[in-house]
């Protein structure tokens, strides 16, 4: 067989074409090189699958959607309920709901304000004339939980943010969950209950066990409110936890500074140390 030299000098042409369909053979070798490589390195380094979500109804008279997310296999896991901001639901949630699931939750996320129309403009509304029958919506909620078969209906928790921190509170006081967490929770609710006459009543020595996390440059949300929670918790001998971030403002897990970024880790990290309790016994 010639060579392309010995072809290139009797035909000129086909030595020209041969020289270029080497070329696009080597490149498409060197193609499938690297794309082995590539599943190789992803092989060894697979990053978890996102969990699947379902959208269901929930709620007193299921008039509230939510998002279920639950990690494979037949548990039964504990499971935590995912209240959101004044904001609405956003990607964050859903993101922080995700990371839950990996951690081995059961994570509902129900969209509470747009059941009931509310805006950020209107929140005020979640703290007075709605805040009961929303309050009745998240025990629906949780009661729907206990029913999953892939629920441990002995351990519950709820993780709120702002709004649905106040909530996250109130659920834990009454022992509706056995753990709660409050993000930058709106503890005076939007300003509709600056005494915190909501907490000085529901919470007792018997509550369940919060976590309170806040930034002492919170502006929506002074941490002052947050320090007077914790001696309220304190009078009554509520088991509890007051972590204060330095610096970081309100959304301290979701809008990005040097000090907002160190807050959102130990966070993650504080509140997974705090939910290990519903992973015992």
């Amino acid at each position: 067989m010639l060579d392309l030299w010995d072809c290139a000098l009797s035909n000129p042409a086909r030595g020209f074409r041969m020289a270029m369909l080497k070329m696009r053979m080597t490149t498409k070798l060197k193609s499938l090189r690297l794309m082995a490589i590539a599943i190789l390195v992803l092989a060894l380094f697979e990053v978890p699958a996102l969990a699947d979500t379902t959208t269901i109804k929930v709620g007193v008279n299921n008039n509230m959607d939510a998002q279920l997310m639950m990690p494979d296999g037949p548990g039964p896991y504990p499971a935590i309920l995912l209240l959101h901001t004044s904001g609405g639901l956003q990607s964050g949630d859903l993101e922080y709901a995700q990371r839950l699931v990996t951690e081995g939750y059961v994570v509902l996320v129900p969209s509470f304000l747009d059941a009931y129309g509310i805006r950020a403009k209107t929140r005020q509304l979640t703290f007075t004339t709605y805040a009961e029958p929303i309050y009745a919506d998240f025990v629906a909620s949780l009661d729907w939980l206990r029913r999953n078969p892939k629920v441990n209906n002995q351990k519950l928790g709820a993780i709120g943010f702002s709004n649905g921190g106040y909530f996250s509170l109130w659920l834990a006081a009454a022992g509706q969950v056995q753990a709660g967490v409050s993000y930058y929770g709106a503890l005076s609710g939007a300003g509709a209950d600056r005494t915190l006459s909501r907490f000085r009543q529901v919470f007792t020595s018997t509550s369940a066990p919060v976590l309170i996390l806040h930034g002492t440059n919170d502006s929506t949300v002074p941490v002052l409110k947050a320090i007077e929670l914790d001696a309220i918790l304190a009078a009554t001998q509520a088991p509890h936890e007051f972590q204060q971030y330095a610096g970081a403002e309100h959304r301290f897990d979701r809008d990005r500074s040097d000090s907002n970024d160190a807050a959102a880790e130990d966070a993650w990290l504080r509140t997974q140390t705090f939910l290990n309790q519903l992973k015992k016994g």
